[in-house]
């Protein structure tokens, strides 16, 4: 069942139902929630019947007339969500229980209102091994992604990667042999990636769990690519990066933003197989890795230092 503050969140940020719905970004449903809240409204009191986005003090009033506007086809994203679910395909927004925390605490006003996912979404709360790299790495760097995703398992970790082609692929299907539960973030169709008969085998194992921030007939774009690097790295303990271009493509982008943002540790790996940006990367402030086995540490000093702000927080009053 989806309540009605989740409905509302879904036809407020969503283009479910209507892809030329406008939709309200991360940041600015941050915003109409925050201005709610401070009504002493909730999400699904957006449809009552006498709500007026123009009410709400300090929304501006391009954002009152989007609101207004997607509030008008609400019951077609809602029924997309039964839709989806029928193929296999949940729905999680930011006001449920079990969305993942760890979103909220890295990724903050940018963390996706909406998810979609099938197979097992528990697997998004326990952390992981973030794995990514080159589309077109070379037979050394194949080989180290796929020693990365057993050493994750054998460390009692899920394997998070992009699903792409090249290091993210191996990386998965590595940890998937080996036993291990694996995190797919994808930036092109989930629909059309579950139709195919391996990958609903794995999800029905409950070892796998693929997800998306777009809605699950969208196909790959740039922005989408941009926004699974950003879940990727915020769901992992430690992203470890196989091997990089050197300024440019998207595994330099998403490491690179990672590490401007604070968002998780980022090793990067040097060694056979790296790629080209890696040294550059570490100059950034990655943290070089050179043997499998220093992933253990890596991840001990992960869990240090999210143990500290945790317990700072506790005494906070304000």
């Amino acid at each position: 069942m989806v309540s009605d503050d989740a409905k509302a969140v879904i036809a407020l940020t969503t283009r479910l139902g209507n892809s030329s719905r406008p939709s309200l970004s991360p940041t600015r449903w941050h915003r109409v929630a925050s201005l709610l809240a401070d009504a002493g409204l909730g999400p699904a009191d957006v449809f009552s019947v006498d709500f007026d986005a123009r009410a709400l003090t300090g929304l501006p009033d391009d954002m009152a007339a989007t609101v207004t506007e997607l509030l008008g086809s609400a019951a077609e994203a809602t029924v997309a969500v039964s839709d989806l679910g029928r193929m296999g395909i949940w729905t999680l927004t930011v006001v449920d229980g079990d969305y993942p925390d760890v979103l909220r605490t890295r990724l903050g006003q940018n963390a996706p209102p909406v998810l979609f996912g099938s197979g097992n979404p528990e697997l998004l709360t326990g952390g992981g091994v973030g794995i990514v790299g080159s589309r077109d790495v070379d037979a050394e760097g194949a080989e180290v992604a796929q020693r990365f995703a057993r050493e994750a398992v054998r460390l009692g970790r899920a394997v998070v990667s992009g699903a792409a082609r090249g290091v993210d692929q191996l990386a998965m299907a590595a940890a998937y042999d080996a036993g291990g539960a694996v995190v797919g973030v994808l930036a092109d169709s989930l629909q059309a990636r579950i139709r195919k008969a391996d990958v609903l085998a794995a999800l029905d194992e409950g070892t796998t769990c693929l997800i998306t921030q777009q809605a699950p007939s969208a196909g790959f774009t740039a922005g989408s690519a941009m926004s699974r690097n950003k879940l990727i790295y915020a769901l992992a303990d430690v992203t470890v990066v196989v091997a990089s271009a050197a300024k440019s493509g998207g595994t330099w982008a998403g490491a690179e933003e990672a590490l401007r943002a604070g968002t998780s540790r980022v090793a990067v790996w040097r060694g056979p197989g790296e790629g080209a940006g890696n040294a550059e990367l570490e100059a950034l402030g990655a943290t070089p890795i050179t043997t499998i086995g220093d992933l253990d540490a890596l991840l001990d000093r992960s869990s240090t230092a999210a143990r500290g702000p945790q317990q700072l927080t506790l005494g906070d009053t304000g």
